[in-house]
Formats: C-alpha cells, sequence, structure tokens
C-alpha cells in the first residue's frame, strides 16, 4: 500500500524462533493499538520469524489477545484449539560453533552459507518437509496478502540470497517455511528445484533490503555481532539506510530476552513473550509513533 505522503516506510522483522514471532506479534500488535499506522507501510521485510509476523502484519491479523492456535491468523476453518507442537531439540552454544565451523575457510559470505547448507543437507531434521509445511501453513493465509512484502531465504546448495514476495510465483506456505527453516533443525524446503534455509543465515534482520526508503523500523529479537562472515550486519545495515532515511532499532529489552529462556524455539515460550512485546510497545509507543508519523 502506497503513503499518501512522499515519505516511504518500511517496517523489518527479524528472527527470533517461537519466542520471536510472539513476542514481535505483541510488541506490533501494542503499537497497533496505540495508534502507531503500520499498515501504511511501503514495504515489510521479514526473516525466519519475522516472516511470519510479516504475514500477519499485512493480513490485518495481529491482535493484543493472545491467540489459542500458533499464530494470531488461524486458517479460516480450523475447529477448536490447536495444540502445540513439542519443542525441537535446539543447543544455541552448538549452533554457534556450527555457524563457527561452517565459516572457518569459506572465502566469502556466500561459500559460508553454502558450507552451512551442506552441512543442513547432510542432516536428519526433526520433522519431514510436509510435516513442517503443514505446521507453518496452518497459521497462514491462503494468499499473499496485499502490500510489498519481502521475505527472505537462503539456497542452502550455493548459499544464493533470495527473497520471495507475491511475484516469485510461490506459495505463500512455502516462501514462510523456507525463511523460517533452521538448519539441521527444521527441514530444508523446496522450490523450483532448490532446497532453502532460513534467511537468517545470511542476516537476523536483512535490514539491508529496506535502504532507500525515508522511515524504516527495525525490529530485531536479539543483539546483534558487530562482525559477520554470513552477510551484512545489522550496524552496516542502518548505517547503508541512514544514507538516505531513518532508521528506528527496536530490540528486546532485558523482560523480553528473560521471556525468550533458554531455547527460543519452545512453544511454552509463547505467551510470556507476546506479553512481554505488549509491555515494551506500551513503554516505546510515543516514542515510535513520534518517528513513524514525522
Amino acid at each position: 500500500m502506497q503513503n499518501s505522503t512522499s515519505t516511504t516506510r518500511a517496517v523489518v522483522l527479524g528472527g527470533g524462533g517461537t519466542a520471536g514471532i510472539a513476542w514481535e506479534s505483541g510488541l506490533l500488535a501494542g503499537l497497533l493499538d496505540s495508534g502507531v499506522d503500520l499498515g501504511a507501510a511501503d514495504l515489510v521485510v521479514g526473516t525466519s520469524a519475522g516472516s511470519v509476523v510479516a504475514v500477519q502484519l499485512r493480513a490485518n491479523a495481529l491482535t493484543t489477545h493472545f491467540p489459542r492456535t500458533e499464530s494470531p491468523q488461524a486458517s479460516a476453518d480450523a475447529q477448536g484449539p490447536v495444540s502445540s507442537p513439542a519443542a525441537p531439540p535446539f543447543d544455541a552454544e552448538k549452533f554457534v560453533q556450527l555457524m563457527g565451523t561452517a565459516a572457518e575457510s569459506a572465502t566469502g559470505p556466500q561459500d559460508a552459507r553454502a558450507r552451512l547448507g551442506a552441512r543442513a543437507t547432510a542432516s536428519t531434521a526433526v520433522m519431514t518437509e510436509e510435516a513442517w509445511l503443514a505446521r507453518i501453513g496452518h497459521t497462514l493465509p491462503r494468499d499473499w496478502p496485499t502490500g510489498e512484502l519481502a521475505l527472505t531465504a537462503v539456497d542452502s546448495a550455493d548459499g544464493a540470497f533470495t527473497v520471495f514476495n507475491a511475484r516469485s510465483s510461490v506459495l505463500l506456505e512455502k516462501a514462510v517455511a523456507a525463511s523460517c527453516t533452521v538448519p539441521t533443525v527444521f527441514p530444508l524446503v523446496h522450490i523450483d528445484g532448490h532446497a532453502y534455509m532460513d534467511g537468517g543465515m545470511r542476516s537476523a534482520t536483512n535490514a539491508d533490503l529496506a535502504a532507500g526508503h525515508d522511515k524504516v523500523l527495525v525490529i530485531s529479537c536479539n543483539p546483534e555481532p558487530r562482525t559477520s562472515p554470513f552477510g551484512p550486519t545489522l550496524d552496516e545495515s542502518l548505517l547503508l539506510i541512514e544514507e538516505t532515511g531513518d532508521a528506528f532499532h527496536i530490540t528486546a529489552d532485558d523482560a523480553s530476552r528473560a521471556a525468550f529462556g533458554r531455547n527460543p524455539l519452545d512453544p511454552a515460550r509463547r505467551i510470556p513473550s507476546f506479553e512481554a512485546g505488549l509491555a515494551q510497545a506500551e513503554q516505546l509507543a510515543d516514542r515510535v509513533k513520534e518517528f513513524w508519523s514525522a
């Protein structure tokens, strides 16, 4: 949806697992409820967990009431509550070690991502690709929502960065599932002969995609390193955005990160993370509204 003024705006939503989906949903729902017109964004960028919330924002599906199902947007024909799946095994320290090993002898960011993709290809995921698509799909609308929407993923074979949108001729559930596929945890998602993994393997936010917009609201679940062998850092992306526009960065506060717990993929962290997002939105609403509407 194009703004009625000449000012262009973008919202960038980063990765953070199941807890991140809940926290970002609460944060955005709280901001919307406070009168911040995030629906007026010319572009919404979603990476991993942020891809789910980006779709919800575009579909006007965010609510300050915590949903009975995995997402504020349940499938239209769902009957009654849907139970949350068990938390997949995830060891943050081991995953960081895995990324470090993949980057050790890489010739550059894309090669580092390809080496990580090779490890994902050789691993056994906790569920089949069909089950993964079903799990993601029931939380989403059937069709791409209106408004410019960019969902990120990485080709596991060569590490190429990919952006899916409504013009990509890709099913929405496949684009979102690809963006959310934490390598070696969830199954790779096959689209047109390519196997895709998490867009967060390039950057947790991929905020550089919003460069060129006048106002960019960047939301990240966790602090990000100042350097990365896999792609642009958030600091680099913010500097790029600020060459021609203004950025407002929100990251989870201490209370929110405590709500995430040790395993951000654990569905048990959804309610406390959602509530923490709502609380943080209340603290930030006036500042975000001033930034967004200026």
